[in-house]
């Protein structure tokens, strides 16, 4: 396990930057690292400046991001009240590159697996932009550590990613698109469960009751809502968790189906506004339509207007 007590006092005044979506591993994340500075005294706690960014895409799905928004004014207030080194930073694309400028604009075809363009525009843009333009506290080039929710256990897709930035003997590993920058992955060997108890266990370590107990059981609900019902925390092998709830834009048509979103509809809770999510869900649905079309896709071409078929 990444002892980020450790880390954090090795590591000097390198910055530690976490990237919130607002999911449970994000959100661990951001739990363990808060864990961890009130651990420490308060001169070495205050050696280097932390940082908390949430890239709002503007098409998250409303209970979603309604979540986030619930979660950051907990987290402000904790590390006010707690006078951590800890800033929270709610970000978003530039008009430029929003969804609906890509795609009415530009006339991009919605995304698919093969051609994400959203994830580069609308998340790693904003985050590149925030680090480049703050460059008094990160240097040019930047010199900062992103603490990442990623875990072996997710998927074998994701193991791969991972192996192919791990740096042997160190816990700061690689960063994809910044050289200069590394990468801590603090629960990367936890297993779903571990996750899950991890966030709404009663106590804080240290002391005192988790300050996010609360609004962690909403995301635990949140969770369930979108897989069928089932609970989130099982300590029953042979039954499924909802690990595999997705969740992020109303808008994504990598998928075919919105399970996720179509879930939550259909449980009948107060406050998803049903309704609104119906509109949303079969919009959606048509977008994926409309790019599926053979008369909407050009043949015998890819996407950079190369001929793939020529004629005999």
């Amino acid at each position: 396990m990444v002892d980020l007590r450790t880390l954090y006092k090795e590591t000097g005044d390198i910055p530690w930057v976490v990237g919130l979506s607002g999911g449970k591993d994000s959100t661990a994340v951001t739990m363990h690292m808060l864990e961890t500075l009130e651990s420490l005294p308060p001169p070495i706690r205050r050696r280097k400046k932390c940082f908390v960014t949430c890239v709002n895409t503007l098409v998250e799905a409303p209970p979603v991001i309604n979540h986030v928004h619930s979660f950051i004014s907990e987290l402000r207030n904790y590390v006010r009240d707690r006078d951590l080194p800890v800033e929270v930073v709610e970000l978003s694309p530039e008009v430029d590159q929003t969804f609906w400028v890509n795609l009415i604009g530009r006339g991009y075809p919605t995304p698919i697996r093969e051609f994400r363009w959203c994830t580069d525009r609308m998340k790693i843009r904003p985050q590149q932009r925030f680090i480049e333009e703050n460059a008094d506290v990160f240097g040019d080039p930047p010199i900062v550590h992103f603490l990442l929710g990623t875990r072996y256990d997710e998927s074998t897709s994701r193991q791969r990613t991972m192996e192919a930035h791990t740096r042997r003997g160190t816990d700061i590993h690689s960063h994809g698109t910044m050289p200069t920058a590394g990468v801590i992955r603090p629960i990367e060997t936890w297993t779903t469960e571990d996750v899950w108890d991890y966030l709404i266990k009663p106590d804080w370590t240290g002391g005192g009751e988790n300050p996010f107990y609360e609004v962690n059981q909403k995301l635990a609900i949140l969770y369930k809502d979108a897989a069928s019902g089932e609970c989130p925390v099982i300590h029953d092998p042979s039954k499924q968790t909802c690990a595999g709830s997705r969740f992020g834009c109303w808008t994504c048509t990598v998928v075919e189906v919105d399970n996720s979103l179509r879930e939550m509809i259909g449980s009948g809770r107060e406050g998803y506004d049903a309704e609104n999510l119906s509109l949303l869900a079969d919009f959606r649905d048509q977008l994926r339509d409309e790019r599926n079309k053979p008369e909407n896709r050009v043949h015998g071409r890819n996407r950079r207007g190369r001929v793939l078929v020529k004629r005999d």
